[in-house]
């Protein structure tokens, strides 16, 4: 199976901040002709699930206005243009939690929604966190440190209880890699 597409025109039609809308008409491996192929460019994204040295899960509360709800979350962001993975998201554990760690390690990287979004999501663990600075928000951050001790986070976990989709993959991944979880569990 051909897997990739003839791009025979592309249109961004809507641009905000950090998000744009592209159309696309697309020739498929069989001569089809799909138009318009909507796709929206966001930004990547990182996420870290921040572990102190008394094995505290540091995790973060906020609303959500899209989806009405207040969600505990791994902390993270956007990665900023040029900027690697693993310093994005250096300076978002301490930017939303004041936390630092110098064992922080690459958990995966996926495409979020790749049917639609163009952007990659990178998940990451920091061990033996340890809290240096206070935090310090964007303009528009609301955000409060929410502390978990193992058992709690692995009670919450099985039970479905964190709301963000993508993040709930990356938390039994980070589980499973701190021998948290086993496939015997």
């Amino acid at each position: 199976m051909e897997q990739s597409w003839r791009i025979l025109s592309s249109d961004i039609t809507f641009h905000r901040k950090w998000m744009q809308v592209r159309e696309e008409a697309c020739e498929l491996p069989d001569g089809r002709i799909l138009s318009p192929y909507i796709i929206l460019d966001i930004p990547s994204f990182c996420n870290v699930l921040i572990v102190t040295e008394d094995e505290q899960v540091v995790l973060v509360k906020q609303y959500r206005h899209a989806a009405g709800i207040v969600s505990i979350e791994l902390p993270g962001g956007m990665i900023d243009p040029g900027e690697a993975p693993m310093d994005a998201v250096k300076r978002e554990m301490r930017e939303e939690t004041g936390y630092v760690s110098e064992d922080v390690e690459l958990l995966f990287q996926v495409y979020p929604n790749p049917p639609l979004e163009s952007n990659m999501a990178w998940f990451f663990i920091a061990r033996n966190a340890k809290k240096t600075v206070a935090q310090n928000l964007d303009a528009f951050e609301d955000l409060e440190l929410v502390y978990y001790s193992k058992e709690q986070f692995l009670d919450f976990l099985l039970a479905h209880q964190f709301t963000h989709g993508i993040q709930a993959g990356a938390m039994f991944a980070a589980a499973v890699r701190l021998g948290w979880l086993t496939r015997n569990s």
